[in-house]
């Protein structure tokens, strides 16, 4: 017999690509959320420096309204951001979801694999027994005569 060639090998090399695609998707997912999170630390700073500023009474009564009104807008940009991460979390969490189905196929095509070996070994081996039979008997009868 020849060697063994699983007849699905093909689609587990494409599920495979599939996996890694879906893994890479997953990290620029993650890096979109952690520059998110670096933006919205770097706006809460803006915010607590404006807000010590003028707590300590640096800014002049002129700059206060304008000051406040910076912070409103700060405020708005980071609700901004905090939805787009709550997106990206979302977007995350199916690609998760996609990535498990993907995992289950390509376990079930290697699982498929494994009995398909098996039962061609065993096809081979009993095979080889015949042959074996076939030369032993061969040999007795030659040996007989």
């Amino acid at each position: 017999m020849g060697k063994f060639k699983f007849q699905f090998d093909s689609i587990v090399r494409v599920k495979e690509i599939f996996e890694k695609n879906i893994m890479k998707d997953i990290s620029i997912i993650e890096k979109e959320i952690y520059a998110a999170n670096k933006k919205i630390d770097e706006l809460k700073r803006n915010i607590k420096s404006l807000e010590n500023e003028i707590g300590a009474g640096k800014i002049s009564a002129l700059n206060y309204k304008s000051s406040k009104a910076y912070i409103r807008q700060l405020d708005g940009q980071m609700e901004s951001f905090v939805n787009i991460i709550i997106d990206l979390k979302s977007k995350r969490e199916k690609k998760f979801e996609e990535l498990r189905e993907r995992k289950k196929e390509i376990q079930i095509l290697e699982t498929l694999k494994e009995n398909k070996k098996q039962e061609y070994m065993i096809d081979a081996n009993r095979e080889e027994l015949k042959q074996l039979n076939e030369i032993a008997i061969s040999n007795f009868v030659r040996k007989e005569n």
